[in-house]
């Protein structure tokens, strides 16, 4: 399978799997990088789950690094104008990500990825509340929101675990804005809910359900708030009826959440896995399920990765694959040992 994952890479995607791999590769200003940031943390994610993390070149986490600084960062600002090219909430927590699977390798490269910019919070959360800010006219949006409100607490708990000189009170901040989503989970449930208006999130899930499982993005939404709560050691608000609607999930939708595996998968399979630690709960049908799920991939990765298989897709796809592994009670896999990624890397 390894084979297969590296040819997909080199065969539909070669610059930004050349970037990772080509050795003395320098970014700079007349020689960027023809990959966007996504697309490097894609390959970087990629290699690192298919057991292929030594493609690496040994300069080339400098390299994305110097690509960073040439980016602007949320919660980052320099003194003058400035990088003209930003990152999203998603990306940046997706690049520091990458940062951090780097770090054992490559050393910390936090401080050349922010240069000399200063760290602004009050452009990441709430001032009085610590809670994660993001666009309003989205709080019907449980799937697109959570973006923010995971993706801020992730960006901040990865920096607050860097040589950053702020690192102590980015560290502090990243617990604080983990602890003020909470507000948004509701009890009894504990999915995200923000609409006001009952009837209208009703009529947005009919809308949503034409091409998607509302169910579905409910619960990808609080996985990207759950991923953070799991590196934090938090327990999870309704850990119980969390992992039963995402059980449910699993075993209804066969092979995969959707068409083909992407990051929707690893939502519900990651949540499966760890609610069943968090609960004590017995694997009962997760395990023969997940057995099941090991086997459609691995037919997917010997056939599946052809041109219109989007990159973005593919680290989720192997990222599962390593959730059913653990779920099955594996410690290896055809890729390597397993890997909690999330643990790892704290976004993807």
């Amino acid at each position: 399978m390894k084979d297969a994952i590296l040819r997909y890479l080199a065969t539909h995607h070669a610059a930004a799997l050349d970037f990772w791999r080509r050795p003395g590769r320098q970014a700079t200003d007349a020689e960027a990088p023809e990959a966007s940031v996504e697309q490097l943390c894609d390959v970087a994610y990629s290699l690192h789950l298919a057991g292929l993390a030594d493609e690496i070149a040994p300069d080339a986490g400098v390299a994305f690094a110097d690509v960073l600084a040439r980016h602007r960062l949320p919660g980052w600002r320099a003194d003058d104008t400035g990088p003209s090219v930003g990152l999203s909430v998603h990306n940046c927590a997706y690049a520091f990500g990458t940062l951090n699977l780097l770090r054992d390798t490559h050393g910390d490269l936090f401080q050349r990825a922010v240069a000399d910019r200063t760290f602004r919070p009050e452009e990441l959360v709430d001032a009085g509340t610590a809670r994660p800010k993001f666009p309003r006219w989205l709080a019907h949006h449980n799937w697109r929101v959570s973006h923010w409100l995971g993706g801020v607490p992730s960006l901040l708990w990865s920096a607050g675990h860097s040589a950053l000189p702020d690192a102590a009170r980015i560290r502090r901040l990243a617990r604080a804005s983990l602890e003020a989503t909470d507000a948004w989970l509701e009890a009894g449930h504990g999915f995200i809910r923000l609409y006001r208006s009952s009837a209208v999130h009703r009529l947005f899930r009919t809308a949503y359900r034409l091409r998607h499982d509302p169910d579905l993005g409910d619960v990808g939404g609080v996985a990207h708030i759950l991923w953070v709560n799991h590196v934090a050691g938090r327990p999870y608000i309704a850990a119980d009826r969390v992992l039963a609607r995402a059980s449910d999930l699993f075993q209804r939708h066969r092979p995969f959440m959707e068409t083909r595996p992407y990051c929707l998968d690893f939502d519900v399979v990651q949540i499966v896995r760890t609610g069943l630690e968090q609960t004590g709960a017995p694997a009962d049908g997760n395990a023969p399920r997940a057995a099941e799920m090991l086997r459609d991939l691995e037919a997917f990765f010997a056939s599946g990765l052809t041109a219109d298989y989007g990159l973005h897709k593919l680290p989720g796809a192997l990222a599962t694959y390593h959730e059913c592994a653990a779920i099955c009670g594996q410690h290896d896999t055809p890729f390597g040992p397993v890997q909690d990624i999330i643990r790892r890397a704290c976004w993807i």
